[in-house]
């Protein structure tokens, strides 16, 4: 389906988010997806990390909005696993995969702040290496989609379908979907998982800071495991943001 074109600025100004959320509690995720495309048409970023449960949002994105692109951060200390996971489902599915990075290489990086900076200040780390790629393009799009499920962990049990984040209306399609949905929805469309996922690395962020999940934890423990810190800073209102440094 081609997105709609952008529509007038004061069709999303005025989104009464309280009565759209009641109304699409109840909608599935391509319901609530295309909702976001009539309303942002061209003006809706979609940022994937193509993760364990990534492929689900990815397959309705090629569905829905198969004509915009999906924004993917690479910040250099990702797996191998998840590139190449990134690379066969673009093909798979048709998708159009923007590559993000940050402004100094991780090899640099590492040789300025340390070895050891993702344990000892991973908020630091992920505020070069994630949040400041993605900078210019939050401040050109009104709508942002993301794959957040309130069944992943604790700090994201109240996720709504639509989410006010300064001027931007954060989109969650697949919220109220379960881990058991999720595989279900992988099974039946056929679509490949990714590959450290049968090493029970159950959420995947970047490999110093990403481990398996035991039984009985949630999907999330594996990742920042040890420290107080649980959201990468991409989705502020579930994590605080850590000290800057020059």
């Amino acid at each position: 389906m081609t997105a709609a074109p952008s529509p007038p600025p004061d069709r999303a100004r005025d989104l009464d988010l309280a009565r759209e959320n009641e109304r699409l509690e109840g909608a599935s995720p391509e319901e609530r997806l295309a909702f976001a495309a009539r309303l942002f048409g061209g003006e809706l970023l979609f940022t994937s990390s193509f993760g364990a449960q990534s492929a689900v949002l990815l397959h309705l994105w090629s569905v829905v909005c198969r004509e915009l692109p999906v924004t993917f951060i690479d910040t250099g200390f990702l797996f191998p696993e998840t590139l190449a996971y990134r690379d066969r489902l673009a093909a798979r599915l048709g998708l159009d995969v923007r590559v993000l990075r940050p402004d100094i290489e991780n090899g640099a990086f590492v040789t300025r702040y340390g070895t050891d900076i993702q344990r000892k200040d991973p908020d630091f780390c992920c505020g070069v290496n994630k949040i400041a790629p993605l900078a210019a393009l939050k401040e050109s799009a009104r709508g942002w989609v993301s794959g957040l499920r309130r069944d992943q962990s604790r700090t994201r049990a109240d996720v709504a379908i639509l989410e006010q984040d300064g001027l931007l209306v954060r989109v969650h399609p697949i919220a109220t979907l379960t881990a058991a949905d999720v595989a279900a929805y992988l099974a039946r469309h056929e679509l490949p998982e990714h590959p450290l996922v049968a090493r029970r690395y159950l959420s995947i962020g970047c490999a110093p800071c990403t481990r398996a999940v035991e039984d009985g934890e949630d999907e999330r423990a594996g990742r920042w495991a040890g420290s107080a810190k649980t959201e990468c800073g991409l989705h502020p209102s579930r994590t605080s943001t850590g000290p800057s440094r020059g």
